[in-house]
This record gives C-alpha cells, structure tokens and sequence, in this order.
C-alpha cells in the first residue's frame, strides 16, 4: 500500500499516491477543476480525523504507520512498523500479519467509508438555494 510506505502528509499524498486523494476527495462534478493540493488538504484532515476517531492504542499504531505524529518523516515502514507493535507488545512480524496490521487497515478503512459516506449524504440533504437567497 503506497500510502503506508510513503506517508499521509499532504505533500508525500501529492509527490507519491494522487490517486489515494481522487479515491477519498475526487474532484467534484460541475465545480471548475479543484486543485489537488487543495484536495490533498481536504484528505489529509480527512484521514486524520478518522485516524483520532480509533480506539487507543490503534490511532496511536495507524498514527504511526502513517507518518502522521511528529518525528515519523523520516522513518522507514519498518521502523514505524516495529514502533507500532510496541504498543502492542508484539513483535513486528507479528503485528504485519492480517490479524494486526490488517485488521487496523481495516479499521481505518470503515472509519474514512462511513466519514465519506456521511459527507456525501449531508451535501445531497442540504437545502437548494433559490436565486432570492432563500432555502
């Protein structure tokens, strides 16, 4: 997975995975062509709000995985790796099979669903405006 070897900055979504940013903020239809820093932002707070909204220790693991706490920039995926499954209390090997790491990936996959999925059905439930201003 891209995103977990390079990173969920807003920069490293740009340079390495734009296609992760069109999956979780395409550019919406019938808008002038949204720029993809602008869209990276949006899925950079997107990811991030999904990532706190997990249980500890798993925010604190995908936190990692992701680059997203402070001093992770540098790391490797196995470094980060290794420090995720200490909180766990695991070995690395360990945390990399389907029923650790994947099952956090999964996770975190239900977490960004159900915030698109919600975002999507307010913007279908908002009222249109009228050309007077009125809803």
């Amino acid at each position: 997975m891209p995103v977990l070897r390079h990173g969920a900055r807003p920069a490293d979504l740009i340079a390495y995975t734009p296609e992760f940013v069109n999956l979780i903020c395409p550019a919406e239809p019938g808008m002038p062509r949204q720029a993809l820093d602008d869209r990276a932002l949006a899925t950079h707070r997107i990811l991030t709000a999904a990532v706190a909204a997990l249980d500890p220790p798993d925010h604190e693991a995908i936190g990692l995985m992701l680059c997203l706490w402070p001093r992770t920039r540098r790391l490797t995926l196995d470094q980060r790796r290794a420090q995720a499954a200490d909180l766990y209390g695991i070995q690395p090997d360990t945390f990399r099979r389907p029923t650790h790491e994947g099952h956090l990936l999964l996770n975190l996959a239900i977490e960004l669903y159900q915030r698109i999925r919600d975002r999507h059905e307010r913007r279908r439930t908002l009222p249109m405006e009228e050309e007077d201003g009125a809803a």
